[in-house]
Protein backbone atom coordinates (compact mmCIF):
# COMPACT_ATOMS: atom_id res chain seq x y z
CA UNK A 1 0.00 0.00 0.00
CA UNK A 2 2.65 2.37 0.93
CA UNK A 3 4.38 1.65 -2.66
CA UNK A 4 0.99 2.85 -4.66
CA UNK A 5 1.17 5.97 -2.16
CA UNK A 6 4.61 6.50 -3.33
CA UNK A 7 3.82 5.90 -7.02
CA UNK A 8 0.50 8.01 -6.68
CA UNK A 9 2.49 11.10 -5.73
CA UNK A 10 5.32 10.66 -7.81
CA UNK A 11 2.60 10.62 -10.89
CA UNK A 12 1.14 14.11 -9.49
CA UNK A 13 4.62 15.34 -9.17
CA UNK A 14 5.52 14.46 -12.56
CA UNK A 15 2.47 15.91 -14.69
CA UNK A 16 2.41 19.23 -12.27
CA UNK A 17 5.99 19.77 -13.10
CA UNK A 18 5.51 19.34 -17.06
CA UNK A 19 2.30 21.37 -16.44
CA UNK A 20 4.93 23.99 -15.42
CA UNK A 21 7.51 23.66 -17.63
CA UNK A 22 4.64 24.13 -20.51
CA UNK A 23 2.83 26.88 -19.32
CA UNK A 24 5.98 29.06 -18.23
CA UNK A 25 7.03 28.39 -21.90
CA UNK A 26 3.96 29.40 -22.88
CA UNK A 27 3.49 32.32 -20.75
CA UNK A 28 6.72 33.88 -22.10
CA UNK A 29 5.64 33.78 -25.39
CA UNK A 30 2.71 36.47 -24.66
CA UNK A 31 2.55 39.81 -24.47
CA UNK A 32 -0.03 40.47 -21.91
CA UNK A 33 0.45 43.28 -19.26
CA UNK A 34 -1.12 42.21 -16.21
CA UNK A 35 -1.71 38.20 -14.67
CA UNK A 36 -3.42 37.08 -11.47
CA UNK A 37 -0.65 35.50 -9.32
CA UNK A 38 -0.02 31.99 -9.85
CA UNK A 39 -1.08 29.52 -7.74
CA UNK A 40 1.73 28.87 -5.14
CA UNK A 41 3.67 25.03 -5.01
CA UNK A 42 4.89 23.20 -1.89
CA UNK A 43 5.63 19.95 -1.58
CA UNK A 44 2.11 19.14 0.01
CA UNK A 45 0.40 20.74 -3.28
CA UNK A 46 2.40 18.69 -5.47
CA UNK A 47 2.26 15.36 -4.14
CA UNK A 48 -1.87 15.65 -3.37
CA UNK A 49 -2.66 16.83 -7.09
CA UNK A 50 -4.25 20.03 -5.49
CA UNK A 51 -1.67 22.21 -7.23
CA UNK A 52 -2.43 20.31 -10.28
CA UNK A 53 -6.02 21.82 -10.27
CA UNK A 54 -5.08 25.54 -8.82
CA UNK A 55 -2.37 25.86 -11.86
CA UNK A 56 -5.70 24.16 -14.48
CA UNK A 57 -8.14 27.14 -13.18
CA UNK A 58 -4.97 29.63 -13.76
CA UNK A 59 -4.62 28.98 -16.50
CA UNK A 60 -8.06 29.22 -17.64
CA UNK A 61 -8.66 32.34 -16.32
CA UNK A 62 -5.57 34.05 -17.82
CA UNK A 63 -4.20 32.25 -20.91
CA UNK A 64 -6.86 32.18 -24.49
CA UNK A 65 -4.90 28.49 -24.93
CA UNK A 66 -6.10 26.48 -21.99
CA UNK A 67 -7.61 23.79 -23.89
CA UNK A 68 -4.24 22.57 -25.22
CA UNK A 69 -2.83 22.94 -21.90
CA UNK A 70 -5.33 20.49 -20.32
CA UNK A 71 -5.41 18.17 -23.14
CA UNK A 72 -1.31 17.89 -22.66
CA UNK A 73 -1.58 17.73 -18.55
CA UNK A 74 -4.55 15.31 -19.21
CA UNK A 75 -2.48 12.94 -21.83
CA UNK A 76 0.58 13.36 -19.45
CA UNK A 77 -1.59 11.70 -16.31
CA UNK A 78 -2.61 8.86 -18.46
CA UNK A 79 0.52 8.41 -19.41
CA UNK A 80 2.33 8.14 -15.90
CA UNK A 81 -0.53 5.59 -15.05
CA UNK A 82 -3.30 7.74 -13.93
CA UNK A 83 -7.22 6.48 -14.94
CA UNK A 84 -9.76 9.50 -14.05
CA UNK A 85 -9.04 13.33 -15.37
CA UNK A 86 -11.76 15.43 -13.38
CA UNK A 87 -13.61 12.67 -11.54
CA UNK A 88 -14.02 11.13 -15.20
CA UNK A 89 -12.71 7.12 -15.64
CA UNK A 90 -11.30 6.59 -18.77
CA UNK A 91 -11.66 3.36 -20.13
CA UNK A 92 -11.21 1.79 -23.51
CA UNK A 93 -15.12 2.10 -25.05
CA UNK A 94 -16.36 4.83 -22.47
CA UNK A 95 -15.70 7.61 -20.24
CA UNK A 96 -17.68 7.26 -17.09
CA UNK A 97 -18.29 9.65 -14.24
CA UNK A 98 -17.19 8.57 -10.97
CA UNK A 99 -20.13 8.37 -8.55
CA UNK A 100 -20.00 9.71 -4.96
CA UNK A 101 -23.22 9.53 -3.20
CA UNK A 102 -23.23 11.16 -0.13
CA UNK A 103 -25.75 9.62 2.90
CA UNK A 104 -28.60 7.79 1.48
CA UNK A 105 -31.79 8.48 -0.64
CA UNK A 106 -35.23 8.48 0.97
CA UNK A 107 -38.41 8.27 -0.69
CA UNK A 108 -40.00 10.87 2.34
CA UNK A 109 -41.10 13.64 0.15
CA UNK A 110 -42.43 11.24 -2.41
CA UNK A 111 -44.82 9.59 0.23
CA UNK A 112 -45.66 13.08 1.45
CA UNK A 113 -47.05 14.10 -2.30
CA UNK A 114 -48.81 10.94 -2.06
CA UNK A 115 -50.92 11.49 0.54
CA UNK A 116 -51.79 14.26 0.12
CA UNK A 117 -52.75 13.99 -3.46
CA UNK A 118 -54.95 11.77 -4.24
CA UNK A 119 -53.67 10.80 -7.73
CA UNK A 120 -51.31 7.46 -8.75
CA UNK A 121 -47.77 8.18 -8.88
CA UNK A 122 -44.77 6.28 -10.38
CA UNK A 123 -41.10 6.82 -9.72
CA UNK A 124 -38.18 5.84 -11.96
CA UNK A 125 -34.48 6.04 -10.64
CA UNK A 126 -32.21 5.90 -13.50
CA UNK A 127 -28.98 4.55 -12.58
CA UNK A 128 -25.72 6.45 -14.25
CA UNK A 129 -23.47 4.26 -16.29
CA UNK A 130 -20.77 3.56 -13.62
CA UNK A 131 -23.10 1.02 -12.03
CA UNK A 132 -24.42 -0.66 -15.32
CA UNK A 133 -20.77 -1.08 -16.61
CA UNK A 134 -18.85 -0.98 -13.80
CA UNK A 135 -17.09 -4.48 -14.92
CA UNK A 136 -15.05 -1.64 -17.04
CA UNK A 137 -13.89 0.91 -14.07
CA UNK A 138 -10.31 0.50 -12.96
CA UNK A 139 -9.44 -2.16 -10.14
CA UNK A 140 -10.31 -0.30 -6.95
CA UNK A 141 -12.23 2.40 -8.91
CA UNK A 142 -14.24 4.38 -6.29
CA UNK A 143 -18.04 3.88 -7.11
CA UNK A 144 -21.11 3.61 -4.69
CA UNK A 145 -23.76 1.02 -5.03
CA UNK A 146 -26.40 2.28 -7.10
CA UNK A 147 -28.44 -0.31 -7.29
CA UNK A 148 -28.57 -0.41 -3.41
CA UNK A 149 -29.70 2.86 -3.38
CA UNK A 150 -32.74 2.63 -5.48
CA UNK A 151 -33.78 -0.73 -3.79
CA UNK A 152 -33.94 1.08 -0.52
CA UNK A 153 -35.66 4.11 -2.09
CA UNK A 154 -38.46 1.69 -3.51
CA UNK A 155 -38.73 -0.21 -0.56
CA UNK A 156 -39.72 2.63 1.55
CA UNK A 157 -42.12 3.77 -0.96
CA UNK A 158 -45.30 3.65 0.22
CA UNK A 159 -48.21 1.02 -0.91
CA UNK A 160 -50.00 2.76 -4.50
CA UNK A 161 -46.70 4.64 -5.50
CA UNK A 162 -45.42 2.08 -8.83
CA UNK A 163 -41.94 1.75 -8.93
CA UNK A 164 -40.29 1.13 -12.41
CA UNK A 165 -37.25 -0.86 -12.48
CA UNK A 166 -35.12 0.85 -14.49
CA UNK A 167 -31.78 -0.65 -13.48
CA UNK A 168 -32.79 -4.53 -14.15
CA UNK A 169 -34.29 -2.79 -17.58
CA UNK A 170 -31.09 -1.16 -18.74
CA UNK A 171 -28.60 -3.55 -17.18
CA UNK A 172 -29.93 -6.05 -19.39
CA UNK A 173 -29.23 -4.22 -21.93
CA UNK A 174 -25.74 -3.06 -21.28
CA UNK A 175 -24.57 -4.53 -24.77
CA UNK A 176 -26.92 -2.09 -26.64
CA UNK A 177 -26.18 1.26 -27.33
CA UNK A 178 -28.21 2.55 -24.01
CA UNK A 179 -25.49 4.92 -22.71
CA UNK A 180 -23.89 7.73 -24.38
CA UNK A 181 -19.59 7.02 -24.68
CA UNK A 182 -19.39 10.34 -24.31
CA UNK A 183 -22.17 12.02 -22.15
CA UNK A 184 -23.69 11.24 -18.75
CA UNK A 185 -26.67 10.74 -19.78
CA UNK A 186 -28.74 7.67 -21.26
CA UNK A 187 -29.40 7.48 -25.09
CA UNK A 188 -32.86 7.78 -26.34
CA UNK A 189 -32.59 3.79 -27.35
CA UNK A 190 -32.11 3.48 -23.53
CA UNK A 191 -34.92 5.72 -22.46
CA UNK A 192 -37.40 4.08 -24.82
CA UNK A 193 -37.02 0.78 -23.16
CA UNK A 194 -37.85 1.89 -20.01
CA UNK A 195 -40.67 4.12 -21.17
CA UNK A 196 -41.48 0.46 -22.76
CA UNK A 197 -42.33 -1.13 -19.30
CA UNK A 198 -43.17 2.19 -17.56
CA UNK A 199 -46.38 2.95 -20.10
CA UNK A 200 -47.81 -0.34 -19.16
CA UNK A 201 -47.94 0.07 -15.49
CA UNK A 202 -49.56 3.51 -16.23
CA UNK A 203 -52.23 1.89 -18.26
CA UNK A 204 -51.30 2.74 -21.62
CA UNK A 205 -50.18 0.37 -25.11
CA UNK A 206 -46.46 1.13 -26.02
CA UNK A 207 -46.14 2.52 -29.08
CA UNK A 208 -43.58 -0.09 -31.00
CA UNK A 209 -40.03 0.43 -31.43
CA UNK A 210 -40.90 -0.01 -35.28
CA UNK A 211 -43.39 2.24 -35.35
CA UNK A 212 -40.72 5.20 -34.76
CA UNK A 213 -38.35 6.60 -37.81
CA UNK A 214 -34.88 7.41 -35.98
CA UNK A 215 -32.98 10.69 -37.71
CA UNK A 216 -29.27 10.70 -36.68
CA UNK A 217 -28.99 14.38 -35.80
CA UNK A 218 -25.44 14.10 -34.95
CA UNK A 219 -22.47 11.26 -35.47
CA UNK A 220 -20.02 13.28 -33.85
CA UNK A 221 -21.24 14.21 -30.81
CA UNK A 222 -18.99 14.89 -27.65
CA UNK A 223 -20.67 15.18 -24.51
CA UNK A 224 -20.26 16.54 -20.97
CA UNK A 225 -18.03 14.17 -20.15
CA UNK A 226 -15.36 15.05 -22.80
CA UNK A 227 -16.07 18.70 -22.16
CA UNK A 228 -14.86 17.58 -18.62
CA UNK A 229 -11.73 15.34 -20.22
CA UNK A 230 -10.90 16.65 -23.91
CA UNK A 231 -9.93 12.77 -23.98
CA UNK A 232 -10.72 12.31 -28.04
CA UNK A 233 -9.94 8.61 -28.23
CA UNK A 234 -13.25 7.24 -27.53
CA UNK A 235 -15.44 7.27 -30.94
CA UNK A 236 -17.85 9.80 -30.42
CA UNK A 237 -21.39 9.60 -30.24
CA UNK A 238 -24.22 9.59 -32.39
CA UNK A 239 -27.48 11.85 -31.77
CA UNK A 240 -31.03 10.15 -32.33
CA UNK A 241 -34.27 11.83 -33.11
CA UNK A 242 -37.12 9.49 -32.36
CA UNK A 243 -40.16 10.32 -35.00
CA UNK A 244 -43.77 8.61 -34.50
CA UNK A 245 -45.04 10.00 -37.86
CA UNK A 246 -49.01 8.76 -37.48
CA UNK A 247 -48.68 9.46 -33.29
CA UNK A 248 -49.37 12.65 -31.56
CA UNK A 249 -48.53 16.23 -32.77
CA UNK A 250 -47.79 19.03 -30.29
CA UNK A 251 -50.14 22.05 -30.57
CA UNK A 252 -48.35 24.37 -28.26
CA UNK A 253 -45.78 24.80 -25.68
CA UNK A 254 -45.85 27.15 -22.72
CA UNK A 255 -42.27 27.50 -21.14
CA UNK A 256 -41.28 29.27 -17.51
CA UNK A 257 -37.47 30.00 -17.26
CA UNK A 258 -35.64 30.48 -13.82
CA UNK A 259 -35.13 34.36 -14.41
CA UNK A 260 -38.91 34.34 -14.39
CA UNK A 261 -39.12 34.61 -18.68
CA UNK A 262 -42.06 32.94 -19.97
CA UNK A 263 -42.46 31.93 -23.88
CA UNK A 264 -44.66 30.12 -26.31
CA UNK A 265 -42.96 27.64 -28.69
CA UNK A 266 -44.40 25.45 -31.34
CA UNK A 267 -41.51 22.88 -31.66
CA UNK A 268 -40.26 21.11 -28.72
CA UNK A 269 -36.63 20.16 -30.17
CA UNK A 270 -34.14 22.96 -29.99
CA UNK A 271 -31.74 22.56 -33.13
CA UNK A 272 -30.07 25.63 -32.43
CA UNK A 273 -28.46 23.08 -30.26
CA UNK A 274 -26.78 20.72 -32.58
CA UNK A 275 -24.15 23.51 -33.36
CA UNK A 276 -23.35 24.36 -29.40
CA UNK A 277 -20.78 21.84 -27.28
CA UNK A 278 -24.06 20.78 -25.73
CA UNK A 279 -26.07 18.84 -28.38
CA UNK A 280 -27.91 17.09 -25.63
CA UNK A 281 -29.92 20.47 -24.54
CA UNK A 282 -31.35 19.74 -28.53
CA UNK A 283 -33.75 17.39 -27.07
CA UNK A 284 -36.11 20.25 -24.66
CA UNK A 285 -33.98 23.31 -25.29
CA UNK A 286 -32.61 25.98 -22.76
CA UNK A 287 -32.67 24.20 -18.61
CA UNK A 288 -36.54 25.59 -17.48
CA UNK A 289 -38.66 25.86 -14.56
CA UNK A 290 -41.61 23.97 -15.95
CA UNK A 291 -42.97 23.55 -19.15
CA UNK A 292 -46.39 22.89 -20.27
CA UNK A 293 -47.22 20.57 -23.21
CA UNK A 294 -50.32 20.56 -25.03
CA UNK A 295 -50.82 17.89 -28.33
CA UNK A 296 -53.51 16.90 -30.36
CA UNK A 297 -55.01 13.88 -28.42
CA UNK A 298 -58.29 13.94 -27.00
CA UNK A 299 -58.18 11.28 -24.44
CA UNK A 300 -58.27 14.01 -21.35
CA UNK A 301 -55.13 11.96 -19.79
CA UNK A 302 -52.78 14.64 -18.44
CA UNK A 303 -49.43 14.13 -16.80
CA UNK A 304 -47.73 15.91 -14.17
CA UNK A 305 -44.00 15.17 -14.60
CA UNK A 306 -40.91 16.13 -12.16
CA UNK A 307 -37.62 15.09 -13.80
CA UNK A 308 -34.22 15.71 -14.16
CA UNK A 309 -32.76 16.39 -17.60
CA UNK A 310 -32.58 12.43 -17.98
CA UNK A 311 -36.21 12.98 -19.11
CA UNK A 312 -35.52 15.06 -21.53
CA UNK A 313 -35.21 11.94 -24.21
CA UNK A 314 -38.27 10.34 -22.85
CA UNK A 315 -40.54 13.10 -23.01
CA UNK A 316 -41.43 12.81 -26.44
CA UNK A 317 -42.47 9.02 -26.17
CA UNK A 318 -44.62 10.05 -23.06
CA UNK A 319 -46.28 12.59 -25.27
CA UNK A 320 -47.83 9.87 -27.37
CA UNK A 321 -50.33 9.23 -24.56
CA UNK A 322 -51.36 12.50 -23.18
CA UNK A 323 -53.59 15.57 -24.24
CA UNK A 324 -51.07 17.34 -21.48
CA UNK A 325 -47.99 16.85 -19.71
CA UNK A 326 -46.59 19.61 -17.48
CA UNK A 327 -43.36 19.53 -16.93
CA UNK A 328 -41.69 20.41 -13.16
CA UNK A 329 -37.42 20.51 -13.53
CA UNK A 330 -36.34 19.43 -10.38
CA UNK A 331 -32.99 21.26 -11.05
CA UNK A 332 -34.42 24.10 -10.48
CA UNK A 333 -37.37 23.74 -7.85
CA UNK A 334 -35.30 20.95 -5.77
CA UNK A 335 -37.65 20.04 -2.72
CA UNK A 336 -39.57 22.98 -3.04
CA UNK A 337 -41.09 21.40 -6.31
CA UNK A 338 -44.93 20.87 -4.89
CA UNK A 339 -45.28 24.59 -5.28
CA UNK A 340 -44.33 24.56 -9.31
CA UNK A 341 -48.14 22.85 -10.06
CA UNK A 342 -51.22 21.93 -8.82
CA UNK A 343 -51.41 18.24 -8.51
CA UNK A 344 -54.98 18.07 -8.46
CA UNK A 345 -55.59 19.45 -12.12
CA UNK A 346 -54.20 15.87 -13.23
CA UNK A 347 -54.31 12.51 -14.13
CA UNK A 348 -51.07 10.95 -13.15
CA UNK A 349 -47.64 12.09 -11.58
CA UNK A 350 -44.47 10.43 -12.48
CA UNK A 351 -41.13 11.44 -10.83
CA UNK A 352 -38.29 10.29 -13.17
CA UNK A 353 -35.13 11.60 -12.35
CA UNK A 354 -31.00 9.89 -11.88
CA UNK A 355 -30.26 8.42 -9.15
CA UNK A 356 -27.54 10.84 -8.75
CA UNK A 357 -30.08 14.15 -8.36
CA UNK A 358 -32.50 12.22 -6.69
CA UNK A 359 -30.14 11.25 -3.82
CA UNK A 360 -28.76 15.08 -3.55
CA UNK A 361 -32.00 17.05 -3.81
CA UNK A 362 -34.50 14.19 -1.80
CA UNK A 363 -31.97 12.46 0.84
Amino acid sequence: MKKIKKEHKIAHCTAAILLIVWAAVMISTLKVLEFSALPHADAKSLSDGSFSEELEGYLKENLGFHDLLFQLKSRTDLMIGEKMIQGVYITEERLIEKQFLSGTGNAALINQFHQEFNIPVYLILVPSASEIYESSLPANALNDNQEKLIKDVYADTETGIRCVDAYHILSSLKDSYIYYRTDSHWTSCGAYYVYQSAIQKMGFAPVSYQKYVISHLSTEFRGDLYQKTLYDKIKPDVLDCYTCETGSHITGIHVRYPDGRMENHAELYDSSALETEDMYRFYLGEPCRTMRIHTDLDNGKKLLLYKDDYADCMIPFLLEHYSEIFIVNLEQTGDAFQDAANPAEYTQAMFLCSVKNWQEIFQ
